[in-house]
């Protein structure tokens, strides 16, 4: 089919398109196509900025001249990170369970902090979380691990292991919230946000320090999420076998179901088909994201009673598999689906920037279909 523009009428070798009942299917599924990349991402913006946090992974941050410098801290944000077993330091300090992080506050900025601990925990792992900074109040005993600036106070709270455990619905993950401070800043000046095991025999654990109470995000943090979530999926303890397992299935049985179907095709070559067989494979990495949604939800709701926040992550998934399946349309229906070089192009290199923006494909998928979109002659 060759589409030519003719006044407001879209022609065609043999009369117009409006002439031809077959014509009308693909006009309306080009509707669709404009109508998802334009409301899947705006939906999916608008729930980003009202929920998520922005993650980061620190190290070291053990002594307080060592704490880690956090900008802008009204930003929300999650920081992971590990407490180690208590040790001896090089002047026979301990060190090892406790970690500080530094920011700077004017008087009445408001200051917001959670603590957080993977589910489910280590046993008996409950670090304690602790301010410190100038206007509040020296405590009548402390950690003795706890470095206390000079001018500063400080404010301790032991952690607590609830009954049950949140569910975060874009990585997606299950997690116990252990203690909170939210209160203003009484001065300005340093502050110090600290995770700290309350004895030696804490031991060994992984911690998210929540800080900042502003959802905003930069274009590099948003593309760089589906990276940031392996690692968070690590933080909770799963291996990279467990972390990849739905999609290397879906790449495996998938890429034998479209071989086993080209088979009982014609063996008569067309061109086109190397653009089809990258355009087949994003598709796959596209479902495969999807069932990973799915596969991490379900691990996490064994840990966690039902929430609204599922639909986020169903939300998600969805859009991965709708992502995919446009991708494998073509593939699966080469015979009904010539729109030529140039729509071919336009439609593969929306749906590698939809996935792109919506997470979807783990950076190969949407990178298989713009390398798809550039090559031409998809079907004769």
């Amino acid at each position: 089919m060759y589409l030519l523009p003719a006044g407001n009428i879209l022609t065609m070798k043999g009369g117009t398109c409006l002439e031809r009942s077959y014509c009308k299917p693909d006009f309306l599924r080009l509707i669709l196509i404009i109508l998802f990349f334009i409301l899947l991402p705006g939906l999916y913006l608008t729930a980003f900025s009202a929920l998520a946090h922005v993650p980061e992974f620190e190290g070291e941050g053990k002594r307080l001249a060592e704490a880690i410098p956090v900008e802008n801290p009204a930003k929300s944000r999650v920081l992971y990170g590990q407490l180690e077993s208590g040790g001896t330091g090089e002047m026979g300090e301990e060190v090892g369970n406790i970690r500080y992080y530094s920011f700077e506050m004017e008087k009445g900025e408001r200051i917001l902090l959670s603590l957080i601990v993977p589910a489910p925990a280590p046993e008996g792992f409950v670090p304690a979380l602790g301010l410190m900074g100038p206007g509040i109040t020296l405590p009548e005993t402390r950690p003795e691990l706890l470095e206390i600036p000079t001018g500063s106070g400080a404010k301790v709270l032991s952690g607590r292991l609830p009954e049950k455990a949140t569910y975060e619905g874009f990585s997606p993950s299950a997690f116990y919230t252990l203690a909170s401070l939210d209160l203003e800043a009484p001065e300005s000046g340093t502050y110090y946000a600290v995770v700290l095991g309350e004895a030696p025999s804490t031991g060994k654990g992984n911690y998210g320090l929540v800080l900042g109470y502003l959802e905003s995000f930069s274009l590099s943090e948003w593309l760089l999420v589906p990276a940031a979530q392996i690692r968070i999926y690590q933080w909770e303890g799963q291996s990279l076998l467990q972390i990849f397992l739905p999609l290397a299935l879906t790449l495996l049985i998938g890429g034998l179901g479209l071989r086993w179907g080209r088979k009982k095709k014609s063996s008569k070559p067309s061109s086109g088909t190397v653009g089809r067989t990258l355009g087949s494979l994003a598709a796959l990495f596209f479902l495969g994201t999807g069932f990973s949604f799915l596969f991490q939800m379900l691990l996490s709701l064994n840990q966690t009673a039902f929430t609204p926040e599922v639909f986020i992550t169903l939300f998600l998934s969805l859009s991965h598999m709708g992502i995919g399946a446009l991708a494998l349309l073509p593939a699966l229906r080469p015979g009904k689906w010539r729109w030529g070089a140039i729509y071919s192009g336009i439609y593969f290199i929306g749906l590698g920037l939809a996935g792109l923006f919506l997470w979807a494909g783990l950076y190969t998928g949407p990178l298989l279909a713009v390398i798809s979109a550039l090559i031409p002659e998809r079907a004769q």
